[in-house]
């Protein structure tokens, strides 16, 4: 009798581990040639075995053979891709190529689901990596193997370890998806290990440096903009996208769920959550002599009142400002969120509240400001204390 957890059921104890129905030989003996040997040989046609099997994924497979051995073999087979799905997850007969899968899965979960900056790094990063590499694989044949293989390939194109890790993660998801599709049971290159990546460098302006700046730029049509962003550590895709329905006076706090991008006015942020942002005293002065003044429901425009081109601001009217006030160290625009953050921990800020304000799902994102504030460091090392 064959196991219990293969499915097998055996009737015939010499095949063991399939449903083999024949049928028995006659004791009795025929002439050639006469009307009971001829019953014979027909039912010597008939003989069938029949294979039984139940898959791992609920499939029942049955299939009757003239010959003992083709049964044998199909139950083989059958056997061996029963033991291939077990280990790794993989539906053996799924043929479909990586890069077929991949054009499925794209327009399924990533077009018109993603944001546009979203698909347009998929696409990229397919085009330049994944493609090229595991395109012509079947989906069935991947393996731990080709996430190495794939993390070699972006490494040998000079690549840092953040960007390896983000085409791997790519990968993964492409596959978790696979899975969620019904194309593979188990992802085959679930858990494996991100590459470590060095610490990023963090650049923000001193106090002098800033008041250099804003200074030098007091009479640029996008000085407001600037205050506004070393103040409340907005990102420049919610500053671009902040509407005066979103500026609460009364409250005194700006309601942050809009974000203005390459693509246009979206109705979330980045994290996709929404937050409140208080303004202080100067956010306040600043926003209220634009309200005076507004010609869009846009708070921030260019000066024929259209949205800002977000373009503009990070390659072109940011960078002429610096050059204008002289500053030895050049930031980028997303900088001024780095250097709100730094003086906000530097001043006594509490890192749980510097999450809320920045609008960060995970703490860790947050935490590399930490190291900043002197006080954490003391309350964290009061924890421990041994007599």
């Amino acid at each position: 009798m064959a196991k219990k957890d293969e499915n097998f059921h055996e009737k015939s104890s010499n095949f063991s581990g399939t449903n083999c129905e024949k049928i028995p030989k006659s004791e009795t003996k025929y002439q050639k040639g006469t009307k009971s040997s001829t019953n014979r040989e027909s039912i010597r046609k008939k003989k069938k075995y029949r294979v039984d099997v139940r898959m791992p994924d609920g499939r029942r497979i049955t299939k009757s053979f003239h010959r003992k051995y083709d049964a044998e073999k199909f139950r083989a087979e059958l056997r061996i891709e029963k033991e291939q799905v077990k280990d790794t997850g993989i539906y053996i007969q799924n043929d479909i190529k990586f890069k077929d899968f991949v054009e499925i899965w794209f327009n399924t979960e990533v077009k018109n689901r993603k944001a546009k900056k979203t698909q347009r790094c998929y696409e990229s990063d397919l085009k330049n990596y994944l493609l090229p590499l595991l395109g012509q694989i079947q989906l069935r044949h991947l393996s731990f193997h080709h996430a190495r293989q794939l993390e070699n390939f972006v490494l040998k194109e000079g690549k840092s370890a953040r960007t390896v890790n983000k085409v791997l993660m790519e990968f993964k998801t492409i596959l978790n998806d696979a899975v969620k599709l019904g194309y593979l049971l188990r992802s085959p290159i679930r858990g494996y290990p991100e590459l470590k990546e060095e610490p990023r460098h963090m650049n923000f302006w001193n106090k002098e440096e800033i008041k250099i700046f804003l200074n030098a730029n007091k009479d640029d049509h996008l000085i407001d903009l600037y205050v506004v962003a070393l103040n409340t550590g907005l990102r420049l895709g919610e500053i671009c996208g902040l509407c005066w329905d979103r500026v609460d006076f009364n409250g005194g706090v700006l309601n942050i769920n809009r974000s203005l991008t390459r693509d246009g006015l979206r109705n979330t942020t980045k994290t996709h959550k929404g937050r409140y942002v208080p303004m202080n005293a100067i956010v306040r002065d600043t926003l209220e002599k634009r309200f005076k003044s507004k010609n869009s429901k846009y708070v921030f425009t260019t000066q024929a009142g259209k949205p800002l081109p977000y373009d503009h601001i990070t390659q072109r009217d940011f960078k002429k400002a610096q050059l204008k006030a002289g500053l030895d160290k050049k930031i980028r625009f997303h900088d001024l969120r780095h250097t709100f953050a730094s003086h906000f921990m530097m001043n006594g800020g509490n890192i749980y509240t510097l999450q809320k304000l920045l609008g960060h799902s995970d703490i860790k994102t947050t935490m590399i400001y930490a190291h900043l504030d002197n006080q954490f460091l003391k309350e964290a090392t009061e924890i421990i204390n041994f007599s």
